[in-house]
């Protein structure tokens, strides 16, 4: 059973019942959406660990805001928009770290793949904690 359903609904000729246009599923991190044009359910599941933590903790801190989202079928554009922009926020500052630090230039210069790979890996982690504190945790 989906937590969030959009107050507009609309009559699905299969279930031969009214549905919400929008659900939301914060356990199977899903968006459903009855397309009235085709009157067919189509349903997009999120496969990034900060949109599962992001959805957990809205649901426990700020419901109302997902209830709005999906009230308005707002919330698969929200979502896509924030796996985007996480993603690329992580990316840009493992790039940064990449430039700037002296272990990986010189990594990089003696070929190593091994401790560039290291490095790149703590470079995520340590951007994922900052960016995630920024942006997943609001």
């Amino acid at each position: 059973m989906s937590r969030y359903k959009s107050e507009q609904t609309a009559y699905n000729p299969l279930k031969k019942k009214s549905v919400p246009l929008w659900r939301l599923d914060t356990n199977t991190v899903t968006v459903t959406h009855f397309n009235t044009d085709t009157q067919t359910e189509e349903s997009k599941t999120y496969h990034t660990d900060f949109i599962r933590y992001h959805l957990h903790f809205s649901d426990s801190h700020c419901p109302d805001r997902l209830r709005r989202l999906v009230n308005e079928g707002k919330i698969m554009q929200y979502l896509d928009d924030m796996e985007r922009k996480v993603s690329e926020a992580i990316s840009r500052q493992v790039e940064l770290w990449k430039q700037t630090d002296s272990c990986y230039q010189k990594a990089v210069l003696s070929g190593d793949s091994e401790k560039m790979l290291g490095l790149e890996n703590c470079f995520v982690n340590m951007a994922r904690e900052t960016v995630f504190e920024c942006m997943v945790y609001i």
